[in-house]
């Protein structure tokens, strides 16, 4: 009796766990569709204005500009194909939406062109976000070198090395792929040939590794060391604006060592910026990375995963997406030159982007006044921004160098006075004779 009630209880949770699965990957289904458009269309207007702006000659050219401007381009392109390949076949397979719309499914070039443009960007992106975090950290660690290593110069020429073996290193995705029939929905959909699927999925983890494992162990580890000097730095810093400030040092070596905690702390903004880029970078992508490790170590193993990781997967999918978007948010955030240029290049206008341009030009003339020194107003012969007021009634208050100066004065006056008189008496001792 309890072998039948139990072996029924089987027999209706079984159903019951499977429609829920169903029901729960049809949620993620939805969630990753809605989400991919909305990503997908900030991330792309994001990556073009990013372009523009840094494009602009009224911001500096400098390494990281290049490599954020290519960055941007990548994106652009990636997102691009992501919205051809991936919504569009969704909006056709998934909500049967009886319109030619998944062009990549239909077309054989245009299939090859999708995926292996699809792999090469992805490679591209990940390794350009290595590149100028590696960049950032012979900054903070060598900042003698950084004229000579760190030019724009040399970061377009790492830029075109990164680009061209990401163009070779994935050729075998357009080889292998193809326009099949999808056996679920018995429409046409760009796949891998069923004759190569076995290569590719093992060419596949090594992509994946080249792609997502070393970028992400190699972002990580440079972050620490260059969050780490970064706060070593700050501390020095503070140290010796205190140590300068007990001292007594003069206004041309004052002027000098401003100049070079600016330049310091503009490098400092620069560096944190693109810390916080690849701290993005290595958070948003490591779900998919893991769930993606899960996913081939099951079809190693030669099962098919379950509907939950299918839809983690997914999940993580929109994940992945929004690093992407967010990378124009993170240049407007943290970037005052970005925010100026990006204003002037607006061309519509609306209050909050007045007030907004208020701000800025407050801003501007506040640190332009700290930076224009004082130019010293003379009256009668007398410099009054050096002398204080109690200088014209005691002596005692006078700087070093004029009583020193007075003091010469006095004695170069007693010398010629004995002189003179010395003079003098030779030349009565002379008429007298």
């Amino acid at each position: 009796m309890n072998t039948t009630i139990e072996s029924t209880t089987v027999l209706i949770n079984i159903p019951d766990t499977d429609n829920f699965a169903k029901q729960f990957k049809h949620g993620c289904q939805l969630f990753r569709f809605y989400s991919s458009i909305i990503l997908v269309i900030v991330g792309m207007i994001g990556s073009l204005l990013s372009i523009k702006v840094f494009s602009s000659t009224k911001i500096r050219r400098n390494s990281s500009n290049e490599y954020l401007i290519t960055m941007s381009f990548i994106v652009a392109l990636l997102l691009f194909n992501f919205f051809c390949d991936e919504v569009l076949r969704s909006l056709v397979h998934d909500f049967n939406v009886d319109l030619p719309l998944n062009l990549v499914d239909l077309s054989r070039p245009l299939c090859k062109c999708s995926t292996y443009f699809r792999h090469t960007l992805r490679f591209a992106a990940h390794w350009i976000v290595v590149a100028f975090t590696l960049e950032r950290l012979i900054v903070v660690y060598f900042p003698l070198q950084t004229s000579v290593l760190c030019n724009p110069r040399s970061a377009r020429r790492i830029c075109l090395f990164i680009l061209v073996i990401s163009f070779l290193i994935p050729f075998y995705s357009f080889i292998m792929s193809d326009v099949s029939v999808d056996e679920k929905h018995h429409l046409p959909e760009c796949d891998i040939m069923n004759k190569f699927k076995k290569i590719y999925f093992y060419l596949t983890i090594i992509y994946g590794n080249l792609t997502l494992t070393f970028p992400i162990l190699i972002v990580c580890i440079v972050n620490i060391l260059t969050v780490r000097q970064l706060l070593r730095a700050g501390r020095l810093r503070k140290q010796q604006q205190e140590l300068n400030q007990t001292k007594k040092v003069d206004n041309a070596n004052k002027d000098y060592v401003n100049m070079i905690v600016k330049n310091q702390l503009e490098n400092d903004k620069v560096t944190w910026m693109l810390v916080v880029i690849s701290i993005t970078f290595g958070i948003l992508n490591f779900p998919y990375f893991i769930l993606w490790l899960i996913v081939c170590i099951i079809r190693v193993r030669g099962k098919i995963p379950s509907a939950y990781i299918e839809s983690g997967r997914m999940v993580a999918e929109v994940f992945y997406l929004l690093h992407y978007s967010l990378y124009f948010f993170l240049y407007v955030i943290s970037r005052r030159s970005f925010r100026k240029v990006l204003i002037e290049k607006m061309r519509w206008r609306c209050d909050c982007f007045d007030q907004w341009r208020l701000n800025e030009m407050r801003l501007d003339a506040a640190l332009l006044s700290q930076q224009i020194p004082r130019q010293p107003t003379i009256h009668n012969g007398i410099n009054n921004n050096n002398i204080s007021i109690t200088s014209r009634t005691s002596i005692t208050h006078l700087r070093v160098s004029s009583t020193r100066r007075k003091q010469q004065t006095n004695n170069n006056n007693n010398n010629n006075s004995k002189k003179f008189n010395k003079d003098l008496s030779n030349s009565l001792m002379l008429t007298e004779k």
